[in-house]
């Protein structure tokens, strides 16, 4: 293995047990190779890699699963072992030379050729298997190749796993390099174990794993900053959006309720999309429970008084009453005196937070229309629901096809995510209340500014912050 040439890996083992699913993760490509419950979804040798800096470090090998360990192991016994009894690869390179490799094995004679060209193997086990015969006499001719092996220990998270079994069962044949990964749900630094196993068995590459495990840490720091702008935008955007309605007109009032809401949860679709891209995932795989699986849109609707329960978020009082009541939505009088809006918001249960800020300027802009915004309950739901998004899609691996199940933990519960109760928002949020010239939403009147950009830096970092300690 020259320094200038990508460490070629193979990824091997009993047929089913997820080694495609591991490459998907590791490659972060939810399209490659083809995953499926039957048994040899793999039929031939498939290749991928990493790239660093422009130049191919990593290069995997996805490779068929072995079905006939225990009729290969025994052919072995019976066919090669007495010339080669302790020379495992040249037992191998017979094997591959006879007339078994093209007609009776020719499934395994595929995976051993590749694992003789490779400088080292992930081994996979789905230890919600039982340590049988057939497994171990697959691994015994695996490791007649000579090439180191990792032991990679699939399916963890599984209710019943074998995991310690499989330990033991490893260490009795003196393979005692092993990462456990998950494929679905990749335990936090998993992949960095990964690349730290292939360390301890091709020291001469350490330079090489090093820099892809720098830029792989490098790439999941960028990509969360990065969704966590799109969500703070999202935020800004929806905190600043206003509507202006003829005073009194009940219908108009109607409308532009309604079409307040069409278009804040049009906004926050475009921010799930593309935080979904973000995270190298397809709209109908990367789904959680609350997502249509089909399309992936939020099933429950933003400005239902269910959907905020189930974030442990409490229902607000706008200071409005009609159609604007309970709809999400604050309704503001215009052209009252602070004294005579806060009079009226007091008697109809609600105070409108941010209209001791609101300028004499725009007050008397907005004199004699009442003006639409959206409720701080439906900002904060905005928040806990694609806060969650982010921390779940972060620690899902590219393998999983299904629906994320909530509840299995608390930590899984959405309300365990709430940001931030109404009336306890971020600074950067109250400043968007007061210039509705900071909403993209507002084509005519949006104004980008280096004042806009830097409250969005700001509550981009309190949300990652308030994230870091749920």
């Amino acid at each position: 293995m020259n320094a200038s040439d990508p460490i070629k890996i193979a990824v091997v083992g009993h047929t089913n047990v997820g080694k495609t699913s591991l490459l998907r993760t590791l490659l972060q490509q939810t399209d490659f190779g083809v995953v499926a419950a039957s048994p040899s979804s793999t039929r031939e040798v498939i290749s991928s890699g990493i790239v660093v800096d422009g130049e191919p470090v990593l290069e995997f090998f996805d490779t068929p699963g072995l079905e006939a360990g225990t009729d290969l192991y025994d052919l072995f016994a019976r066919e090669f072992q007495p010339e080669y009894r302790h020379d495992g690869p040249a037992q191998v390179q017979a094997f591959l030379h006879s007339l078994y490799a093209r007609d009776d094995f020719e499934q395994e004679a595929k995976v051993l050729r590749q694992l003789t060209r490779s400088d080292a193997a992930f081994y996979v086990i789905d230890v919600r298997d039982p340590v049988l015969a057939k497994f171990q006499d697959e691994l015994t001719i695996l490791m007649r190749c000579g090439k180191p092996l990792v032991a990679v220990l699939n399916f963890t998270g599984a209710a019943k796993a074998y995991t310690r079994e499989w330990k033991q069962a490893l260490a009795r044949v003196n393979l005692h390099t092993l990462v456990e990964f998950d494929t679905f749900s990749p335990p936090p630094g998993a992949e960095q174990e990964l690349f730290n196993s292939l360390v301890a068995v091709l020291p001469a590459a350490r330079a090489q794993l090093d820099a892809v495990a720098a830029v792989r840490r490098e790439q999941r720091q960028q990509r969360r900053r990065e969704a966590y702008l799109q969500l703070a935008e999202l935020l800004v955007d929806v905190a600043a959006y206003r509507k202006l309605v003829a005073s009194g007109d009940k219908q108009l009032l109607n409308r532009a309720v309604a079409t307040m809401q069409r278009e804040v949860k049009q906004r926050e679709q475009t921010c799930l999309s593309e935080i979904i891209a973000l995270y190298a995932f397809r709209l109908d795989t990367a789904v959680l429970a609350e997502l249509n699986i089909e399309a992936g849109y939020w099933q429950d609707d933003l400005f239902s008084a269910h959907t905020l329960k189930d974030f442990g978020l409490k229902a607000g009082l706008g200071v409005g009453t009609g159609a604007a009541a309970g709809a999400g939505v604050d309704l503001m009088v215009g052209g009252l005196s602070l004294g005579a809006a806060t009079a009226i918001g007091a008697l109809v249960g609600g105070v409108y937070q941010g209209w001791q800020n609101y300028g004499s300027r725009l007050r008397a802009r907005f004199s004699g229309a009442q003006e639409l915004m959206v409720e701080d309950t439906i900002v904060a739901l905005l928040a806990t629901r694609q806060c969650y998004l982010i921390e779940q899609l972060a620690r899902r691996g590219h393998a999983a096809s299904g629906q994320l199940v909530v509840g299995a933990e608390a930590g899984d519960q959405p309300s365990a995510l709430v940001c931030w109760q109404p009336g306890k928002e971020p600074a950067a949020l109250r400043e968007a209340r007061k210039r509705p010239q900071w909403s993209a939403m507002m084509v005519e009147e949006f104004e980008p500014s280096s004042a806009r950009q830097r409250q969005i830096s700001a509550l981009q970092q309190a949300l990652m912050n308030q994230a870091d300690q749920l």
